[in-house]
């Protein structure tokens, strides 16, 4: 029997096709053993009751170690999908390395929800993770209408993920983010949603979620950017990271081929056109677009008019490494006791990966219809820098909805690991030269319109390891037209009213460090 246990224990570890054969093997071995055991309670009452324990004892281990072998043969091999897990083209996309271990959620490198790598615990059960960056930017880089007009440093944001497995029989999960923004300036919880993936076709979540809409919103955490700032059409037409509270439904189905089609719907809250600025433009405004029409915080503690907006989101991938998708939303922005004003939003996106080829491609663009929106807009009225009257009417006209904005960016990179990076970086390590470019329209209605501007952006993103990224990008900013340029007492009173912010329209270097833990 102690020779049979020895022959186990060697074959227990192994996790190959022949893990199967050795399970049946023992078994027969342990059911050959069983009449030697009988015979062992049949012995004569004089040899010592011990011997008989004995065993009994080694007979419950040897049950013990079978169980144990049969999880190893039933263990999930790489590549089958765990809680919570999705799959998707543009999920491959992070600088780190997958891992097909049983976790709670997986990340979205691996097609999961998760934020980060996972790294800080990772459990059956609980998996604790997060992702941040630290930035550096010339006077005519920026995000939305944050700061501007100096070189500076930036903390923009650090995330903490965690996600955790309720009930794996039914495989029902809980996934969170929790951001804190410019050094906790502003504190979001950005995710927090309970998910039920009844199937593999349909699974229900409700909470704080962020909808697919368009491809960034969903991969826009800083390890899956490829630049160090955001790409315009998610700055303005879509406000990213997008988040609402609400309800959904989303699957995916497996098409003849390696065929996959994929979908979500969300019923949320929805965007508002009023916001937080006191004197400011507001969301939808010709000045801002969308910026700042979703601050999640009134989203998640009270609607602001009886009805809801729809998000959805249809993805197809017609072979492995590419898919492409269609989304949309539709919802009412004023409040009840305002005129009622409703907000369309259309996106297509597309990402292709090939082993170290990465291409991401979007198109969005909002439509503004309601009492007092005109479907286009009127010329704006001439600009004077000596005349404040002028710069008066110029910003009531920017402070207006316009009837809809665009935008659009393609993208791509290519990593490499040449000599240099096998010897002295770490097993993930590379560099990866990046390119992107972008446009963006506040009123898509007006030609020759300085708000609506084409960026290029070229850099190189060095990784020394699969957890740390540093990125370096030139951007070259070009406005459609030129841009007013104030000075003295009519800066100090106009220079936001006419400006997303100060410096706009620059060209400049920007940076960033990122990490994901």
């Amino acid at each position: 029997m102690r020779t049979l246990k020895i022959y186990f224990l060697c074959v227990a570890d192994y996790r190959s096709s022949a893990l199967k054969f050795s399970l049946a093997f023992l078994a027969l071995l342990f059911v050959t053993a069983t009449p030697l055991l009988a015979q062992s309670n049949e012995q004569p009452a004089s040899q010592p009751q011990t011997q008989v324990e004995q065993l009994r004892g080694e007979v419950q281990q040897l049950r013990g170690e079978i169980e144990r072998l049969r999880a190893l043969v039933e263990k999930p091999s790489a590549g089958t999908p765990v809680v919570g897990q999705t799959t998707g083209a543009s999920a491959a996309q992070s600088t780190a390395a997958p891992d097909s271990s049983r976790v709670a959620v997986a990340t979205k490198a691996e097609g999961g929800d998760l934020s980060g790598a996972g790294n800080l615990l990772r459990t059956d059960r609980l998996t604790i993770g997060g992702y941040g960056d630290a930035q550096f930017r010339g006077s005519g880089v920026n995000e939305k209408a944050d700061g501007g007009g100096t070189p500076t440093f930036a903390a923009p944001r650090l995330v903490l993920a965690v996600a955790a497995t309720l009930s794996e029989k039914h495989n029902i999960f809980f996934n969170s983010e929790i951001e804190y923004e410019f050094a906790g300036k502003e504190v979001e919880v950005e995710q927090a949603f309970l998910e039920w993936k009844v199937r593999p076709a349909f699974a229900f979540r409700g909470g704080v979620i962020v909808p697919a809409l368009g491809r960034f919103n969903v991969y826009h955490d800083s390890n899956l950017n490829l630049t160090a700032i955001r790409p315009l059409l998610n700055q303005f037409v879509v406000p990213t990271a997008y988040s609402d509270t609400g309800v959904g439904v989303r699957g995916k189905f497996k098409l003849p081929r390696r065929m996959k089609l994929s979908y979500e719907f969300d019923l949320v809250n929805g965007m508002r056109s009023t916001g937080d600025e006191e004197g400011g433009a507001a969301p939808f405004s010709r000045l801002l677009g969308q910026a700042e029409a979703a601050h999640i915080g009134n989203s998640a503690f009270q609607d602001n008019n009886r009805n809801k907006a729809l998000v959805g989101r249809v993805g197809f991938s017609p072979f492995d490494g590419f898919e492409f998708g269609v989304s949309g939303y539709r919802g009412r922005v004023t409040d009840d006791d305002e005129p009622r004003v409703f907000a369309s939003l259309f996106f297509f996106d597309a990402s292709y990966r090939r082993k170290n080829l990465l291409l991401n491609a979007e198109y969005g663009r909002s439509r503004i219809v309601g009492a007092g929106v005109a479907r286009r807009s009127p010329r704006p009225p001439v600009f004077d820098p000596a005349d404040e009257a002028s710069a008066t009417a110029l910003a009531d006209f920017l402070a207006q909805p316009a009837p809809g904005q665009d935008g659009f960016y393609v993208e791509g990179s290519y990593q490499f690991r040449p000599r240099f990076v096998a010897e002295h970086f770490d097993e993930g390590g590379y560099v990866a030269p990046v390119v992107r470019y972008e446009g963006v329209r506040l009123d898509r209605t007006l030609r020759n319109f300085y708000l609506n501007r084409t960026r290029l952006t070229v850099g190189l993103n060095v990784a020394p390891s699969s957890s740390a990224v540093f990125k370096f990008n030139y951007l070259f900013n070009r406005t459609a037209a030129p841009v007013p340029r104030l000075a003295g007492e009519l800066d100090e009173e106009f220079g936001l009213k006419l400006l997303p912010f100060r410096g706009y329209g620059r060209s400049g270097f920007g940076s960033s460090f990122t990490y994901i833990f």
